[in-house]
């Protein structure tokens, strides 16, 4: 049996590594494209003027055809890496969200006595916002992971639009599910969420958690 605190305190403490190793694989990951993204601004300078080289024949079309050629060796693998890091993190990302799931269960049948005693309606309260801000912390991974799967995918099947492939590149980059001020006053609001549930579960105010919710399965 693990108490609810417990859950919690190993839920908070989960997230933050959980944060922090995306962070450091996501930074990994525009390191080895970085690369790619060279060549891509090569070939685009190829449409550009050439100078005295325009005079030689097909230089412009065998530049081309090298550089494709180094971009596509380049590519998939250089995703390929990230990916397998991000998949093996998403396995840390559903032990997160059973414990949210585990601590809003907990939240639930609190409610169902909130008639018996009135001063829990504060904490329910304050749960329910910790609940809802992990929810949403792990919505945005989440959908970024999707992205990325789903650019991982197109492009291992073989896109060869380099328009395209500059835009999936860029998408990548940007992380545009993850805003990082939302992220950093998401973990704020939780942190002083938790000081105050903290305080409750150790007995330091008022309030008083029925003993048939003290402890739950995990």
């Amino acid at each position: 049996m693990v108490s609810e605190l417990e859950i919690l305190e190993d839920l908070r403490e989960g997230i933050d590594t959980f944060v922090e190793r995306w962070s450091k694989i996501q930074r990994n990951s525009m390191k080895s494209i970085q690369a790619v993204i060279n060549t891509l601004v090569q070939i685009e300078h190829l449409d550009g003027p050439l100078g005295k080289l325009q005079g030689f024949k097909n230089i412009r079309e065998n530049t081309r055809g090298k550089l494709l050629v180094n971009l596509f060796d380049k590519l998939v693998p250089s995703l390929e890496r990230s990916i397998k890091e991000f998949s093996k993190l998403m396995k840390m990302f559903e032990s997160l969200r059973k414990k949210g799931s585990d601590i809003q269960t907990f939240n639930e049948s609190l409610r169902g006595v909130l008639d018996e005693s009135s001063d829990l309606e504060d904490f329910v309260g304050f749960l329910e916002l910790i609940i809802i801000s992990v929810q949403d912390i792990l919505t945005m991974f989440e959908a970024e992971f999707l992205v990325k799967t789903t650019i991982f995918r197109d492009l291992e099947e073989g896109t060869v639009d380099l328009a395209v492939v500059s835009n999936y590149l860029t998408v990548w980059i940007a992380e545009p599910n993850i805003e990082p001020h939302a992220l950093e006053k998401l973990l704020k609001d939780l942190d002083e969420h938790f000081e105050l549930l903290r305080d409750v579960f150790t007995g330091k105010t008022h309030i008083r958690i029925p003993d048939i919710h003290r402890k739950m399965p995990y």
